[in-house]
């Protein structure tokens, strides 16, 4: 049982220089009987900064889903990109905050934990194997993960669809790609901010050009004090300084440093019983969403990470370029909470008035080193009519986790009128080491010919090896070929219909012991549309896709099997448009149908997963005002997420909920400028989702900030 509860734990700056794209067929000259040479016409694509801010662009460049700096309709997947304005405007303190407008992507998937990003891409946990920094994976097994504060990206980006026959292995669903605040021009702010539940931070983003090619920024933020539920206090800090200079052959190379501290309290608002919060008891109605039936004397989180990265490029004169980034890590990550699991007796539902609690004491001592480059060589030749932009790639990584898990027991009530005390020793179910390296060698050849169409070919292969030492001891070695072939036509009015087919795997750290072999594997068909007019004020697109995912993990611990399949298919639409009056309206749709094809336990098979939710909508408009509230800029958005099962059989079910976050801000034309940010301003009670009737989740409460920020 509390195995299966804690396995639930379990862009790079590209150049700036142009691409020429040569338009002639044959010779690039030709000779008149005057002997004048005439040069026939040279089509200039110029590939803007596809790392730094987004702006107002609705078709701004990117290297995710392609390695190479690419427009996002020129990309044959789904793919989004959220730039600052995004993040900041309702105040994300997490980066998952950030994405809840986004298609595709549910947030929240546990709630409201602040030391974690919880993820799902097209219905695929994300969060360990689906997320990147700079185009690089940041990969997570069980507690050993590095948290990104939200303050120290520039961009955030989403690649829906299978991505391995670029990344490797990683989440079926996309991947979420984080990209750093880079150096480069005048950074000038200072924030002073505070929220309603007690807490103050402040942050601060400096940075300048000097001379010979070289720049500096200094990125930072600390905050301290009261969390939204009781108990839970604690500070967190963040500081992010990176460095560009330029050497005498041209080749530029940004350092990059990230470090990151928090000593907090845990949330108390997950893990709890079916019974109490989707629907009332007959004996006291809901658990308070504010409740926490840890300890707070023995209670405690605390992190210390950092990590350095290097990114280094250099264009030849064949036109060629090489972009070469690496980063180490280290991260240590200590627990010691409790966390409820049913009622007295571990039962579903309450057997006494005061709704008794059966608690779970746990602790972990994480540590987890990391290092990984990824090595790119791409440019443009040309075969008659033909124009190929072609990538060759070598990506590694290797990464270790040291890990102890212990647990114990002990009873609460609802009430919370006794705290559960020092558990005292417990018992230590989990001592060891793991390591998983993987190398990856791929290719990509997007060619280009006639009036618009665009062929995309990716082929990668990718050689793991994963070993664990410890309370469990396994040895194994996965050699996996990935792929992807894209067809896209550019029409005249700015729309590009594609059609993708791709396959993933996704290796597993499990023991063959334990009846896993293989590594998750899978193929998906997508069909799409990306509406971009050239120099237009909007951007649509959607998505039609089924994935299809094998070997999947079945069974219960102890058991396992990779006799699962699972099939999901959806549609996704996303768009924004900006009016030119001062109104700009943003939305996304995600319709998900997931479906069990196969499973050892028949009774399932034909049942949808728990934890994805049927239907998901965000819309979010804001306006500018003119005149005499000029300076003034209000925003409003609305979530829906739809209903969701909480149990493998699909008996009992999550309801829908409906959202709505608020925000002003007033710039005072002297540098000065005030937000007023709400989120969830009815204060809704619901349920996020459930994992099982036992471990339900209940989403973030009214939540109020404000902050000042002052700009030079």
């Amino acid at each position: 049982m509390i195995g299966d509860i804690r396995s639930r734990r379990l862009a790079l700056r590209l150049p700036l220089h142009a691409i020429l794209l040569l338009s002639a067929s044959g010779a690039a000259m030709a000779q008149t009987s005057d002997d004048v040479v005439e040069l026939e016409p040279i089509q200039i694509r110029v590939q803007e900064d596809a790392t730094g801010p987004v702006g107002t662009d609705p078709n701004p460049p990117t290297v995710t889903g392609s390695k190479v700096p690419l427009r996002v309709s020129e990309i044959p997947q789904s793919v989004s990109v959220l730039g600052r304005d995004d993040i900041e405007v309702f105040d994300a303190k997490r980066a998952s905050e950030a994405l809840r407008y986004t298609a595709g992507v549910t947030t929240d998937v546990f709630g409201d934990d602040e030391d974690y990003d919880w993820l799902r891409v097209r219905g695929f946990q994300a969060d360990q194997t689906g997320v990147y920094l700079d185009n690089a994976q940041n990969l997570a097994f069980a507690f050993g993960s590095f948290f990104i504060d939200p303050y120290t990206i520039e961009r955030i980006e989403v690649l829906r669809g299978p991505s391995s026959a670029l990344y490797g292995g990683s989440n079926p669903g996309g991947i979420i790609n984080y990209v750093s605040k880079r150096p480069g021009g005048h950074v000038g702010e200072v924030t002073l901010g505070a929220n309603d539940a007690g807490s103050g931070w402040v942050e601060f983003d400096m940075g300048e050009d000097l001379a010979n090619g070289n720049a500096y920024r200094f990125t930072g933020r600390v905050e301290g004090g009261d969390k939204y539920d009781d108990l839970n206090t604690g500070f967190r800090g963040t500081l992010a300084p990176s460095y560009k200079f330029t050497t005498q052959n041209g080749t530029e190379v940004t350092l990059l440093a990230n470090v990151h501290i928090a000593d907090e309290k845990h949330n108390g608002s997950t893990f709890l019983p079916y019974y109490g919060t989707v629907v009332p008891t007959e004996e006291f109605g809901y658990i308070d969403p504010d409740a926490n039936f840890s300890d707070p004397d023995w209670d405690s989180y605390s992190r210390r990470q950092a990590t350095l990265s290097a990114v280094v490029e250099h264009e030849f004169d064949n036109g060629f370029t090489f972009t070469g980034v690496g980063r180490v890590g280290v991260a240590s990550i200590e627990e010691s909470y409790y966390y409820p699991y049913g009622y007295a007796g571990y039962a579903l539902e309450p057997s006494d008035s005061d709704g008794t609690l059966s608690l779970v004491a746990f602790e972990h001592d994480t540590l987890v080193r990391t290092a990984q480059t990824d090595l790119r060589y791409y440019g443009t030749v040309h075969t008659g009519a033909l124009a190929h932009n072609l990538l060759f790639g070598l990506d590694a990584r290797t990464y270790k986790i040291d890990e102890t898990q212990a647990s114990g027991g002990g009873t609460n009530t609802v009430v919370g009128t006794t705290a559960p005390g020092d558990p005292g020793t417990l018992f230590t179910y989990k001592d060891a080491i793991t390591r998983q390296q993987q190398t990856g060698l791929y290719v990509q050849d997007q060619i280009r010919w006639g009036d618009g169409w665009i062929a995309t070919g990716n082929l990668r292969h990718d050689w793991v090896h994963t070993e664990q030492e410890g309370t469990t001891s396994f040895d194994r070695d996965d050699s996996e070929t990935s792929w992807r072939l894209a067809l896209a036509k550019e029409l005249g009015n700015g729309v590009t219909p594609y059609l993708t087919y791709s396959s993933f795997f996704n290796p597993l750290i499990v023991s063959p012991s334990d009846g896993v072999t293989e590594p998750e594997f899978g193929k998906q068909l997508e069909l799409g549309f990306k509406w971009a007019p050239e120099a237009g004020n909007f951007a649509l697109s959607g998505a039609l896709f089924r994935i299809d995912q094998n070997n999947v993990v079945a069974g219960t611990f102890g058991a396992y099997n990779q006799l699962g399949e699972v099939r999901m298919r959806g549609f996704e639409l996303e768009g924004r448009y900006d009016f030119g009056n001062g109104f700009k309206l943003a939305g996304a749709l995600t319709l998900l149908d997931p479906e069990i094809t196969a499973d050892s336990d028949v009774t399932l098979r034909g049942k949808s997963p728990t934890l994805v939710p049927d239907v998901e909508v965000a819309v979010r408009g804001s306006y500018d005002f003119t005149g005499a509230l000029d300076g003034l800029q209000v925003a409003l958005g609305i979530r829906h997420r739809g209903e969701s099962f909480a149990d493998a059989a699909n008996t009992l079910s999550v309801p829908s909920s409906t959202v709505y976050d608020v925000s002003a801000r007033y710039d005072f034309r002297n540098g000065l400028s005030g937000q007023l940010a709400v989120t969830n301003l009815a204060d809704e009670q619901y349920v996020t989702g459930c994992q099982t009737a036992y471990v339900c989740s209940y989403g973030s409460g009214r939540e109020v900030s404000l902050s000042v920020t002052k700009t030079f």
